[in-house]
């Protein structure tokens, strides 16, 4: 009962939180780039960039005259907008004023001068001052927005991170109070079922601190896998191959899920077959079909007899046909030679 209640405490919180990032595939994922490097860009340093933007905007200008007799201001805005994104709307400001400077003074006759002649010619200059402010006040409001999807983004990766850290505490608790109740048994069948529980309460709440860590898929599913394999057969002469399809897209939920289900056929594996010897090799495939993904697992031991109707094998499956749904899928068991467990499942696009 208490091992039931231990593995229902890992499934149970389902990862639900919203990571507030833009992805790379997304319309703005380049302006939240650029505003990560201009935290970097402070003081003197902002002025210079901001400088340079009105200078390169300038010089453009000055080359295409020609062409741009009728649109006196078109270089101006890339400026503008760019020195508010990278440095503030301090900066944007003054690049507006000194570009709004530059096109009478350059491009608005009497040339080389600032003086009006007709009433164009403040239109046209009050109008850029109008729509170059607008520009500022939306960019530098784009910013402000990212700052703020930024921070919500770390105070709740935190509050998640510090809600599964109290969730993998709670599982040592649990394994300290078998322990306790273990002390206290005389039968030797019932002590054995507790410390099978405490193992693999403790195994469970390792492997979840890692599934749970934010960097656990940064290079992807495969050396995650290996790294728990190997260290559930870390004392075992176990050949361990894990092999998984390029370009597979899948969901977080989706690969925690499959390491989960991957850890507890290996747990039973080492149990049943590789602890008495009579196998040597476990292997892990994700494979990509056209009705969606294939997860195969298979060792080479003698295979899961027909009859069986152990508690502890009922369990067992039990287990892991709860972690085949949240794939989206359900197991299926192959044998007689060996065993061989097998997953359909949509792919995370396709959910």
């Amino acid at each position: 009962m208490a091992r039931r209640l231990a593995l229902l405490l890992v499934l149970s919180p389902r990862r639900e939180y919203f990571a507030l990032e833009f992805s790379s595939g997304g319309g703005v994922a380049w302006v939240a780039k650029v505003h990560k490097l201009s935290n970097r860009l402070r003081g003197p340093h902002s002025w210079l960039v901001a400088a340079a933007c009105f200078g390169a905007s300038l010089a453009i200008r000055l080359v295409l005259a020609p062409w741009l007799d009728s649109l006196k201001f078109l270089t101006f805005y890339p400026a503008i907008a760019g020195a508010t994104l990278l440095c503030g709307w301090t900066r944007g400001v003054a690049v507006l004023l000194l570009s709004a400077a530059a096109a009478w003074y350059l491009f608005y006759p009497p040339a080389y001068g600032f003086e009006i002649k007709d009433a164009n010619t403040v239109v046209a200059l009050v109008g850029f001052l109008l729509v170059g402010g607008f520009l500022v006040v939306l960019v530098a409001g784009m910013t402000d927005l990212i700052n703020r999807l930024e921070f919500a983004n770390r105070a709740q990766e935190s509050l998640f991170q510090e809600l599964q850290h109290r969730v993998a505490n709670n599982l040592q608790v649990v394994v300290a109070m078998l322990q306790g109740v273990r002390r206290d048994l005389s039968d030797e069948a019932t002590a054995e079922a507790i410390a099978n529980a405490q193992d693999r309460i403790a195994m469970m709440s390792d492997l979840h601190r890692r599934l749970y860590d934010r960097t656990a898929y940064e290079h992807g599913l495969a050396p995650l896998m290996s790294d728990v394999l190997h260290e559930v057969f870390r004392d075992l002469p176990v050949l361990v191959a894990v092999e998984i399809a390029p370009d597979i897209d899948l969901s977080l939920d989706q690969m925690t899920a499959i390491s989960l289900l991957v850890n507890e056929a290996a747990m039973n594996a080492a149990k049943h077959v590789f602890r008495k010897g009579t196998g040597t090799t476990f292997k892990v495939e994700l494979l990509k079909q056209k009705d969606g993904l294939h997860l195969l697992i298979h060792d080479d031991g003698p295979g899961i007899r027909r009859d069986s109707t152990s508690e502890r094998q009922s369990l067992d499956m039990s287990i892991m046909q709860t972690f085949a749904r949240q794939l989206g899928g359900s197991l299926r068991i192959n044998g007689p030679t060996g065993t061989t467990l097998k997953v359909e499942f949509p792919s995370g696009s396709d959910r």
